[in-house]
């Protein structure tokens, strides 16, 4: 074998195995651009360090405190459990749910999940995107204030984590995931209507 196709195959699999932890990483929640970059540069090295940055379990960041007058006073009402990531399909779930349940007498869970970097290394700038994001969505319920929260780690899982804990009846999402990024990193939607105990509410962006 010439010297050059060599070294050339060795580089396709030097770049495609740290490529490949960094998808692996991105399954896991870890969604930045940067750690593709470091997966590329790093190959096999940058092994050890996608398995332990994955190890990061998904949690509560930041959670309205829910009081009395918060809670609807029917208890038959439904708990809407919906992931809000500001895209047009989580758009038009969020405003399926308004249309179809009576939002006024319910109760209603937003939640938007961020990269446990954004944790981590205290990126206020991302968390306080996140707050006004979630506080702008929140202005479409009337009725009882929605809680709001923030969560850290893989969206899917961090969602369906939510809705066991809050004692869900629907879970709301937006389709995602089309072409490549459905066959590499997975559809969040997929996995929550393929693992949701619960109704999913679940919507695509609207036709113009």
């Amino acid at each position: 074998m010439p010297t050059s196709v060599f070294v050339a195959l060795v580089l396709v699999i030097w770049v495609a195995t740290g490529f490949g932890a960094a998808l692996f990483l991105g399954r896991r929640g870890f969604r930045a651009p940067q750690w593709y970059f470091l997966g590329a540069v790093l190959g096999p090295l940058f092994v050890p360090m996608a398995l332990e940055r994955a190890r990061s379990q998904d949690r509560v960041v930041e959670r309205t405190p829910v009081t009395d007058d918060e809670m609807p006073g029917d208890a038959s009402a439904v708990t809407l459990v919906a992931g809000v990531d500001g895209s047009a399909e989580s758009d038009r779930a969020l405003r399926d749910a308004v249309r179809l349940f009576d939002v006024a007498a319910s109760r209603v869970v937003l939640v938007t999940a961020v990269d446990p970097d954004v944790v981590e290394f205290q990126d206020a700038a991302e968390r306080d995107r996140c707050r006004a994001l979630l506080a702008e969505r929140a202005g479409w319920f009337t009725g009882q204030r929605p809680v709001v929260e923030i969560v850290s780690g893989r969206p899917a899982s961090a969602l369906l984590d939510v809705a066991a804990q809050e004692g869900a009846d629907v879970v709301v999402v937006g389709r995602r995931g089309r072409g490549l990024s459905h066959r590499v990193l997975g559809s969040v939607a997929e996995h929550v209507t393929r693992h949701s105990p619960v109704p999913v509410l679940l919507a695509g962006p609207a036709t113009g």
